[in-house]
């Protein structure tokens, strides 16, 4: 079930030589205390300046900054108010979420406060539903609600520059992502897209053309310490670094009312000048207006990062709240044996309630209006696996192309796509049935495929044929079977980062792609060699069908581009056209073998190196 909450704000300012820790609303009235920075809280901070790093630290240290931390807030009074408190919010059935005031002490806002460990209950506060911990900015303006209006549009920028190292697995976090919030993409309630291009001007022209609610950045931040500085890292039009400051991004989102939700997952995003409290990258964005923004307070490793975000977006796609979901990717995070680098995200907002998603039980309904609604159709044995590819642009051709194939942008909406073509063993059941059908030159017998290929995709078949087979199984299943348009193809193929291969720049490898060899090889061969969506043996092994039509002469181009669905798309039967056919096959060069790669072949022509996969609306 849903967390909710009842808040504890604690404000943290000072006199001359002490602190004074006032709690100014509970569920338990108000108290304060005054507090001077043990020798402890100055050893903290002085290590975290000298360039301390999460991963220096174990659980027994963990915990004595952790009560080091949390006797500067909770002692006295104020201690005795939050035990009250808790149990006041536990009898609502409510945690109790800590608002940590911290405007009046920059100084103090650079201290990991996601770390107090509490001695009387034994636990990290910030560990627990019960009791998270945000970073609250008063603002003197109205408190902002954020549930919208489905879908919920979520963008992604993606920003690695190639002259900065190390270099980041941002394909990977774009599938962690993705799936994270696949369920939403496929209900509806959210539309996911991704940046074309990771520059400033592509984000500001993405502004004005549409409302995004939630913004998730990964890529590099940083932070002058001379300066107090501090900014995220993007692209210029050569993926160069281009570094761009708080107040830049604030200038940049600025009036964007849309916006709910800002995630950084870029290191020092969270980083707090001791000379002003605003000045960092977050805080510059929540007093500028975002509701609520996550960001990193130190360096984490990639791989956690991944982790990291799947966690949240999950819970908060299960209707959290943000701290409760932050609190849940915390928990994936924690290990005995590990770093607490669970501590590293911080929220920091200026609303009441960070809910984005509501999930409200169903209202009651008369007994005679019930309508039973079936479960979804599971998946039949013969039915292929399919990848939902979230809708947004990608760039589509090749850059140093002629005009009928130059790149440019596309935008399509979301759709799914086969993992995998089609195979031998999938095509036979519907050849069964339809004779007229069967595959010719691959080794087929009749209606009996090679016993040792069934995991192979099948070929030897017409673009009718094909076309065929997706009727027969959209009647089998009762979901709206087709090819996929070469736009779809080539998206599934390279992402939205106009890379040259599914996996990236590196060179073809057997391991990736089955190329200039005798024979097809099985779908699965290739898994190092996935698109960043998880669509798999798109280069090599066979050339694909597409519902794309080439025109009526093979030396001319009918259709050039930009893309765009016209009568390029016709759905005729015309006998010997000429379509579309994208991908490689395994006896061509692994040189050719590029997300671009492209063939023109008749409509009823049966080649022992062309197949198909299935498209379906998502």
């Amino acid at each position: 079930m849903s967390p909710t909450y009842e808040d504890f704000d604690l404000l943290i300012d000072r006199t001359e030589s002490v602190y004074r820790v006032r709690v100014i609303a509970s569920p338990a009235g108000q108290a304060q205390t005054t507090v001077a920075l043990t020798p402890e809280i100055e050893a903290i901070r002085a290590t975290i300046a000298a360039g301390w790093q999460v991963e220096d630290l174990n659980l027994a240290l963990a915990k004595s900054w952790g009560q080091a931390l949390y006797s500067v807030l909770f002692s006295g009074a104020v201690e005795t108010c939050l035990l009250r408190s808790v149990d006041a919010a536990r009898a609502n059935n409510a945690g109790l979420r800590i608002r940590l005031h911290l405007s009046d002490v920059p100084e103090l806002a650079t201290l990991p406060w996601e770390l107090a460990f509490s001695p009387p209950r034994d636990r990290f506060l910030s560990l627990s539903n019960a009791t998270p911990i945000v970073r609250y900015m008063a603002l003197a303006e109205g408190e902002p609600r954020l549930p919208v209006e489905p879908p919920l549009r979520m963008l992604c920028v993606l920003a690695d520059p190639i002259d900065l190292a190390p270099r980041l697995n941002v394909e990977g976090e774009w599938r962690v992502v993705s799936n994270a919030v696949a369920s939403l993409v496929e209900a509806g309630a959210v539309a996911l897209e991704r940046l074309a291009t990771p520059t400033v001007s592509e984000l500001r022209g993405y502004l004005r053309r549409h409302a995004v609610n939630l913004l998730h950045f990964i890529g590099h931040g940083w932070f002058d310490t001379a300066t107090g500085q501090a900014g995220l890292v993007f692209e210029d039009e050569m993926q160069q670094a281009s570094l761009v400051n708080a107040e830049q991004l604030g200038v940049l989102l600025e009036g964007h009312s849309a916006l709910r939700l800002v995630f950084l997952n870029a290191c020092d995003g969270a980083r707090v000048d001791e000379r002003d409290a605003f000045q960092g990258v977050a805080q510059h964005l929540v007093r500028l207006g975002a509701p609520v923004v996550v960001a990193m307070q130190f360096a984490i490793d990639n791989a956690r990062a991944a982790t990291l975000a799947q966690e949240f977006y999950r819970a908060v796609a299960d209707g959290y709240p943000a701290e409760a979901a932050i609190t849940e990717a915390r928990k994936a995070l924690f290990a005995p044996g590990s770093a607490p680098d669970w501590a590293t995200p911080v929220i920091f907002t200026r609303a009441s309630d960070t809910r984005l998603v509501l999930r409200t039980p169903a209202a009651p309904i008369a007994a005679a209006t019930v309508t039973v609604v079936p479960p979804p159709t599971p998946r039949l044995a013969f039915e292929p696996e399919m990848v939902t590819i979230p809708a947004g642009p990608f760039l589509m051709g090749a850059a140093d192309a002629l005009a009928e194939w130059r790149q440019h942008t596309v935008e399509l909406p979301a759709y799914a796509i086969g993992k995998y073509p089609i195979t031998n063993a999938q095509y036979a059941v519907f050849v069964r049935q339809h004779k007229e059908h069967r595959p010719l030159q691959s080794g087929w017998f009749f209606t009996t495929p090679p016993a040792a290929r069934l995991d192979h995709p099948v070929t030897g078949v017409t673009w009718h044929d094909a076309i065929a087979y997706c009727t027969w199984l959209s009647a089998q299943t009762g979901r709206h079977y087709r090819l996929p348009t070469e736009a779809e193809w080539e998206k599934a193929a390279r992402s939205s980062d106009g890379r040259t291969y599914p996996w990236g720049e590196e060179a073809p490898t057997p391991s990736r792609c089955t190329s200039g060899g005798a024979s097809t090889a099985a779908v699965t061969a290739t898994s190092e060699g996935c698109s960043p969506y998880g669509v798999c043996d798109m280069v090599g092994n066979v050339r694909e069908w597409t519902t794309t039509r080439w025109g009526e002469d093979s030396r001319r181009a009918e259709f050039v581009y930009p893309y765009r669905r016209d009568e390029r798309e016709a759905a005729s039967a015309r006998a010997n056209e000429l379509r579309i056919c994208r991908g490689g096959a395994y006896d061509d060069p692994p040189s050719l073998l590029t997300c671009c790669a492209r063939s023109i072949v008749h409509s009823d022509a049966r080649l022992a190196n062309v197949g198909f996969r299935v498209a379906c609306d998502a």
